[in-house]
């Protein structure tokens, strides 16, 4: 169901519940971290999920 349009129907809609979103993300993951840099993320830090051993972002978004 990818490029569809559902994610970003998704994401607008928890954006207009809050003011500020936080999410993990891997480091890996580009096509992703493109998407919710098109959408107004930020990366906050780098870290490592100890449950997979991967490398991953913190993203936000804040209301403006």
């Amino acid at each position: 169901m990818q490029s569809q349009g559902l994610g970003k129907i998704l994401l607008n809609y928890a954006k207009d519940k809050r003011n500020k979103l936080y999410l993990n993300i891997y480091q890996k993951n580009a096509r992703a971290i493109s998407f919710y840099k098109r959408e107004e993320f930020e990366i906050q830090h780098s870290g490592l999920d100890e449950a997979t051993g991967e490398k991953d972002y913190v993203m936000t978004w804040q209301h403006k």
